[in-house]
């Protein structure tokens, strides 16, 4: 058996294939051969040096595959069982993970997040998954890879957002951005029980998938007057809750604007800019500061308990993530996906790259 694998890398400014050694698991460790994976803008983001990632690490935080090689303090799982694991893996044990804000591991903002950015990620032949038993968890037989690898990134993402604004039964959700996490968050807030998503986007297109991922309504800023509009579908009273997750400045204050009295947004955007850079609060649409509106900044809940719930869904048909797919490779075509994604072509969601 060799003792090497293909890995796509970072390398001077560049993501490569090369040829790493198969790593190894430490005692709390799982080594995961992978079946699948996929790519996001996060990916991208390590390779132009907007995240801070040394030179040599392993890209990508989004796999599936059955487990390769289990450490000595790991139990529950078996050799050759599919499984996965979230984009964020944290340890569980500190001080943030104990207070319920896992994705600050660690006691710092992106802390959990660690895959392909501060420790070899998983767009490779085998990657290692940290602090298995808490991250790690089996896939339901009925879920294919291309569906279960949607999870562990944009799924769990995207439905953070609904998920913690707690909106009323039959309510009224818009979620801003239809790039894969306000897909999956247009997906979410269907599946737990609102009336009506309204979705908001800069340009016209990508009308039919958001509907089909469970949009009623499918707005965009360049054809329509958006608050307005809004606000005529909820007899005046604005949403109940407002998804930010286009991570353009300008749409936090939209997301506020078209929020009722009482109602909630939730952020699940990391918004770039110097250290000195703000967000602008829509005074007389806030209520004044006393309208109750609730604002959340959210980062992925994660977890294999979590996430295995979020495969529950997909497994039953309550969630389908399969439409995100938009284009296939091999991994030795891994660095055209990832090119590909990052030139941000009309229509173009999710690469599915099969091993």
């Amino acid at each position: 058996m060799s003792k090497t694998m293909k890995a796509l890398v970072l390398r001077g400014g560049k993501a490569a294939i090369e040829r790493r050694p198969i790593p190894r698991a430490g005692p709390g460790e799982v080594v995961v051969r992978t079946t699948a994976a996929s790519l996001c803008s996060a990916d991208a983001a390590c390779v132009s040096g907007e995240f801070p990632t040394p030179d040599g690490t392993v890209l990508g935080h989004e796999a599936v595959g059955v487990v390769h090689e289990i450490g000595s303090l790991v139990s529950g799982f078996s050799v050759g069982r599919r499984v996965t694991a979230a984009s964020t893996t944290p340890c569980g044990q500190c001080a943030n993970c104990q207070r319920g804000f896992s994705g600050h591991c660690g006691g710092s903002a992106w802390g959990g997040y660690t895959f392909g950015v501060s420790r070899d990620g998983s767009l490779a032949e085998y990657f290692t998954v940290p602090f298995a038993e808490h991250n790690l968890v089996p896939i339901p037989d009925g879920v294919t890879d291309a569906a279960a690898v949607c999870v562990p990134d944009t799924i769990a993402s995207g439905s953070t957002g609904p998920e913690a604004a707690r909106f009323p039964l039959g309510g009224t959700v818009v979620v801003f951005g239809q790039g894969h996490i306000g897909l999956a968050a247009t997906m979410a807030a269907r599946a737990l029980g609102v009336g009506l998503v309204v979705t908001v986007k800069a340009r016209p297109g990508g009308e039919a998938l958001a509907q089909t991922v469970g949009a009623d309504r499918a707005l965009n800023l360049a054809e329509h007057d958006v608050e307005t509009e809004i606000r005529q579908l909820t007899a005046g009273a604005g949403a109940d809750c407002a998804v930010e997750a286009s991570g353009v400045a300008e749409s936090f204050a939209r997301a506020v604007a078209v929020t009722r009295l009482g109602g909630v947004i939730t952020v699940l955007s990391s918004y770039s800019g110097p250290d000195d850079a703000s967000l602008s609060i829509p005074l007389a649409r806030w209520g004044w500061g006393i309208g109750d509106k609730t604002i959340l900044s959210t980062f992925q809940r994660s977890g294999s308990e979590r996430l295995g719930r979020l495969l529950r869904l997909v497994e039953t048909g309550r969630l389908d993530p399969t439409p995100l797919v938009t284009r296939r490779y091999v991994f030795d075509d891994s660095e055209r996906a990832l090119a590909d994604l990052a030139a941000r072509e009309p229509g173009h969601i999710k690469p599915l790259i099969t091993f």
